[in-house]
């Protein structure tokens, strides 16, 4: 009964975008596409394959099921640089509902039936670009392009090792004119340990951006719905494994993989090592290295620095640097 909930994800994530677009034959017909590149420098540094472990702000926009691992508050905000002058920014808070007190030197919030509440949003620059005219001539006039997405989710236990969330957003673009519409993100994890052992893993479903269109004058187009699932596995205390397969709706399903290393180096402070692979790029279509990701962080007492970049070909680099405090 516990892995009802889970199961059904499980069989229903990789069939909806497939069953909606046809793969690959539907590139290019989605709008928003900013919803689809990724939030943090942790993700980012994993080959964004995190939909199984993100236990922390960032769930609201991975997957809303993983906030129910969050013990604390937490608050994170992203910068990333990207092509040309394209630039993303993304902020998240997150909290359990009940506040529980432990020793004056340590305050914990601990999960219970009530959950955990998250808000994020996600905006995105294209920077300046010239106007041209149907045939191609400037016309002296430019514009910038600008997206922005505002999240709220809740995620909870709903019963021993089986975690669920919901998380709804509003979402806008503006390229000349402006368009907007909501949408629903769902999913559900279930952790546990291999039999035998002490290695943790998780194994998670979510569907992303399912809802609305965005409609410019009279075309209308649909957001990029994408479904995912994870996996991560925890051989020992200090590292974490994790393989997600996503299946979006304008393009074929591609694996990702990811891993981190963290550990504490001295009193106060740890150190984390990441790589990962993300298949949604390949160097076929960008030409030179893609795919491959790297980053690292550092905590000192509740303050955390992550930093990660990633290689795209003959576009160029994409760096990420995100800040976060818990408490």
């Amino acid at each position: 009964m516990k892995m009802r909930l889970l199961a059904v994800l499980l069989i229903a994530a990789p069939a909806m975008p497939a069953r909606a677009a046809g793969g690959a034959r539907a590139a290019g017909t989605t709008a928003a596409a900013f919803l689809t590149v990724g939030a943090d420098a942790r993700a980012a540094g994993m080959g964004n394959a995190v939909a199984a472990s993100a236990d922390d702000a960032s769930a609201t926009y991975w997957n809303p099921a993983d906030l129910a691992g969050l013990h604390y508050r937490h608050a994170t905000m992203t910068h990333t640089a990207s092509y040309k002058s394209t630039f993303t920014d993304f902020l998240a808070y997150a909290s359990p509902v009940e506040i529980r007190r432990g020793s004056e030197r340590e305050r914990d919030l601990l999960p219970d039936q009530l959950g955990t509440v998250g808000g994020a949003v996600l905006y995105q620059n294209a920077g300046s670009l010239s106007e041209v005219d149907n045939t191609g001539a400037p016309t002296g006039a430019s514009f910038t392009p600008q997206d922005f997405s505002v999240a709220v989710g809740w995620g909870a236990e709903l019963a021993r090792g089986l975690d669920a969330g919901l998380a709804v957003k509003y979402v806008s673009t503006k390229i000349e004119d402006s368009a907007a519409t909501g949408a629903i993100d769902f999913g559900a994890r279930w952790r546990s340990t291999v039999p035998g052992t002490e290695f943790g893993y998780a194994l998670s479903a979510d569907v992303r951006n399912v809802g609305g269109q965005l409609k410019y004058h009279e075309q209308s187009d649909p957001l990029p719905l994408i479904a995912a699932v994870g996996l991560a596995v925890h051989p020992f205390r200090a590292m974490t494994l994790e393989a997600d397969v996503s299946a979006p709706r304008d393009a074929t399903p591609y694996p990702s993989f990811g891993v981190e290393w963290r550990a504490p180096m001295t009193e106060g402070l740890t150190a984390a090592l990441r790589a990962g692979y993300d298949g949604r790029l390949k160097p076929g279509d960008v030409g030179g290295a893609a795919g491959l990701t790297f980053g690292g962080g550092l905590g000192f007492q509740r303050f955390g620095f992550d930093y990660a970049w990633s290689p795209a070909g003959d576009l160029g680099d994409v760096q990420r640097l995100s800040l976060s405090y818990r408490f």
